[in-house]
Parts: structure tokens; C-alpha cells; sequence
């Protein structure tokens, strides 16, 4: 079925709006048309948002697993080094005076954040820019065709560095991605988001890059 058939217009007129009204199945449909953008296309930081995963215990887990932990997210950011691979980060508004790249120990300092607040002692809210990853052209774990990749293995600690993220391109300022933990089951357990733009411009992460 033709992505246009759900919303009755063609891809060029898709906004966020649109992509929020559908239901994780049909997000994965409309993923298997789209193509990948080109990796010099990608860059800078694009405003972020989860979109339908499905079930109520991954809203629940994807909600515990970027908003607890670190705080709101907002942007997936992306510099190109070649034509085939480059690197990235998220950034949260957060309260906290450091983010930990380390799951476990930023969860911990999420738990002492809130006891801090309690006390009125946190700091005031701040843009921070972390969970590095690597990007590269890769054939998709779905369908085999390209896709913009975003890997986490290398610069984070268990379990982020089990997640894994393909981007393909709606049109030139909207992005779908379809994000895979391991220890989620993977591929057959995909939590959709969406990227838009246009960008902001690259500013780096606050850890430099190894």
C-alpha cells in the first residue's frame, strides 16, 4: 500500500504532525519506500521525537531510557567525515552539571538529581550534547536496501551500546528513523523516531570524541 494512502498527500507535504498519526506498522511500511539521504546531507543537529512503538511497555522502556535517565531529549546531530561514514550525538536539557556516557552511572546521577531537586540544590537547565555514535552507509537489517546508520557500540557502555539506528529521508526537512536495542530483541522490536529540520548547526559533544 502507498504511504500516500493513509494521509491522502504525497511525501514532499509530510511534516511531523503526519508522521505522529501513524501506527508503528504503518511507519515501517512507509520506511520501506524511502531512501536513504546521502551522508553529506546529514548535517548538524535536527530536532528529535519518538513516534508510535507499538506497545505500552516500549513507550514505557524508550521513555525511561532516554527522558529518565538524561532528561528531554531534543536533536540527533551529525557530522559527515568522508562519503560513507562520519559521527553524532544527542543532546537532552538537563539539570545536571555532567552527563555520563556510562548508562548506569548516568542513572545513578539522574536518581541524585532528583533527590537534589527535593532540596532545591540543582543547577539551572542547560542543552548537553552526549551518547556519541558512529555513522556509516550501510544495507538495512529490515529490507536489505540502504540506509543511514548510527552506531553506538564504540563510545558507550552496555546497554547503549547496543542500540542501533537507520535514517531514511521523507523530504528535506523530515527524516524517519527506526531505532533496535539488542537486548530488546533487535530488529523484531523496532522503536520508531523522527528527525526534522532544517538543521542547527554542529557544535560537538561535550566528552571530545576518542
Amino acid at each position: 500500500m502507498a504511504i500516500e494512502d493513509y494521509l491522502g498527500k504525497p511525501l514532499k507535504d509530510y511534516v511531523y504532525e503526519d508522521l505522529m498519526k501513524l501506527k508503528r506498522g504503518q511507519l515501517m511500511e512507509l520506511f520501506y519506500q524511502l531512501d536513504a539521504p546521502a551522508m553529506n546531507e546529514m548535517q548538524g543537529e535536527y530536532r528529535a521525537a519518538l513516534l508510535d512503538s507499538g506497545y505500552v511497555i516500549n513507550s514505557f522502556l524508550a521513555w525511561f531510557y532516554l527522558y529518565f535517565t538524561w532528561g528531554t531529549w531534543q536533536h540527533k546531530a551529525f557530522e559527515p567525515l568522508g562519503e560513507r561514514h562520519g559521527h553524532g550525538y544527542n543532546t537532552f536539557i538537563t539539570t545536571q552539571s555532567t552527563l555520563y556516557e556510562n548508562y548506569f552511572v548516568a542513572t545513578l546521577m539522574k536518581i541524585a538529581s532528583i533527590i537534589r531537586s527535593l532540596f532545591r540544590l540543582n543547577s539551572p537547565q542547560r542543552l548537553a550534547r552526549v551518547m556519541l555514535n558512529k555513522t556509516s552507509m550501510v544495507s538495512s537489517v529490515f529490507d536489505g536496501k540502504p540506509s543511514f546508520q548510527l552506531s553506538y557500540r564504540d563510545y558507550n557502555t552496555f546497554y547503549t551500546n547496543t542500540m542501533t539506528d537507520e535514517v531514511r529521508k521523507v523530504n528535506d526537512t523530515l527524516y524517519l528513523g527506526i531505532g533496535r536495542l539488542t537486548i530488546t530483541l533487535g530488529k523484531f522490536n523496532p522503536m520508531p523516531f523522527v528527525l526534522m529540520g532544517p538543521p542547527d548547526p554542529w557544535f560537538g559533544p561535550d566528552i571530545p570524541y576518542p
